[in-house]
């Protein structure tokens, strides 16, 4: 019924953790994992450890999107979870989104409560990304772990800057759903390719939706062992320029040039017009 999707890249020390909290679901159909060139001993683990799992070894990274798309073309489950090399589920997580989701058929996504490894609350979900809803992000983020700060009053105020979208740490899809707008745009290599997929969900009148009672444990930042504005800043600016108002995008843009200077921003530029 749900195909497991686990996109890696040089992920060994979370790998076994993470597969481990999907061995043995009865809900769990089938685990695809997609090998993004990794040179660590991932797919050693896997074979040993996790023989049932569809590997897909990959000579290169191809990037978040473009893996967990190649996946979904192979996937046969009716729903898609799609979980970080760093994130597990705690038990009853699975039951808890499958019944969320297949209680209204409109329903294309649903996404659990996210916690760290210590037990700290962490956002799944986050205001539109734009000038007000980055602004919105930033005044939110020192309280991360307070309660209010992921309660409907706060989602309701996030809601001024549009439309808020869950983060693909963790989430579950509806394939149908996921592959009825092409799923992921892999003119992102990496960040903004979940904050895009939920505008497109919603544009094609599917409904989105948390599940607080399901709850998986993240790591969070696992990516960022390498350079994070070599790929966040293409991302953002293609997105800013495809799914913003112009003048947006211009303000960021100008913004970022203030901060990183000319050369690095047309380079970002250049990458995310060739992503």
């Amino acid at each position: 019924m749900i195909s497991a999707i686990v996109v890696n890249h040089n992920g060994e020390e979370h790998l076994g953790r993470c597969l481990g909290s999907l061995a043995g679901s009865t809900l769990v159909t089938e685990v695809l994992l997609v090998d993004n060139g990794s040179r660590d001993g991932s797919l050693d683990v896997v074979r040993r450890e996790f023989p049932s799992v569809r590997v897909f070894d990959q000579e290169t990274n191809l990037g978040f999107a473009a893996a967990n798309n190649l996946a979904v073309e192979k996937a046969r489950g009716e729903a898609l979870l799609l979980l970080n090399v760093d994130a597990w589920l705690v038990p009853q997580t699975l039951e808890r989104l499958l019944a969320r989701l297949e209680a209204d058929p409109g329903r294309g996504l649903v996404a659990p409560q996210l916690r760290y490894p210590d037990g700290r609350r962490q956002c799944s979900w986050s205001p539109a990304r734009g000038v007000l809803g980055e602004v919105m992000q930033k005044l939110r983020n020192p309280f991360e772990a307070s309660s209010w700060v992921h309660g409907r009053l706060a989602r309701g105020a996030a809601r001024l800057a549009g439309r808020t979208w869950y983060t693909a740490a963790c989430v579950l899809v509806r394939t149908a759903a996921y592959r009825a707008v092409g799923g992921f745009d892999t003119g992102f290599f990496m960040y903004f390719e979940d904050v895009d997929l939920c505008i497109r969900l919603e544009e094609a009148g599917w409904r989105l939706a948390v599940e607080p009672k399901a709850i998986a444990n993240h790591v969070g930042g696992f990516s960022r062992n390498i350079e994070v504005d070599a790929l966040y800043r293409p991302s953002q600016l293609r997105f800013y320029r495809c799914r913003r108002p112009a003048w947006e995008a211009r303000f960021i843009e100008r913004r970022l040039r203030r901060r990183y200077g000319d050369a690095a921003v047309d380079g970002w530029l250049e990458v995310g017009e060739t992503g």
